[in-house]
């Protein structure tokens, strides 16, 4: 089943009220849904690694979270924009927290740390692209 996706720029509020569909990975690009293929198991394994490391040395003022959307906050709340999901996110308790009770997105500005994990399809994004909006 496709994603039902409106023929016109979303906001990032917009973006958040769209189905879940674990089949596929999406992101938000000015306004542009972007589906990506899943991750490959050398890609997970990073990810979990790197979990591992880092997650033990974490303060209890800060959360590692995988996977999560993260509003870019590029633009105005009212005009089309951006979401990106890193593969690890560090984020205060206290962010964590807000959208665990309020739903909603994880917010650039409450963002400590963003990582992600280059593969050979999304080298050129991640390098370029994302390396910029962060």
């Amino acid at each position: 089943t496709a994603l039902p996706v409106p023929l016109r720029p979303l906001t990032a509020a917009e973006y958040a009220e769209l189905p879940e569909d674990s089949d596929h990975d999406y992101e938000l690009q000015d306004g542009h849904v972007i589906m990506s293929a899943k991750p490959i198991p050398r890609h997970q394994r990073a990810v979990v690694q790197l979990i591992l490391q880092l997650n033990p040395q974490l303060p209890g003022h800060l959360e590692l979270l995988p996977d999560v959307d993260l509003d870019m906050e590029l633009v105005p709340p009212d005009q089309p924009g951006t979401v990106r999901v890193p593969d690890l996110t560090i984020v205060t308790r206290e962010a964590y927290e807000r959208v665990d009770q309020e739903g909603g997105f994880l917010r650039a500005g409450e963002c400590v740390l963003a990582v992600e994990i280059h593969s050979p399809g999304s080298y050129r994004t991640d390098q370029a692209i994302k390396h910029a909006e962060y």
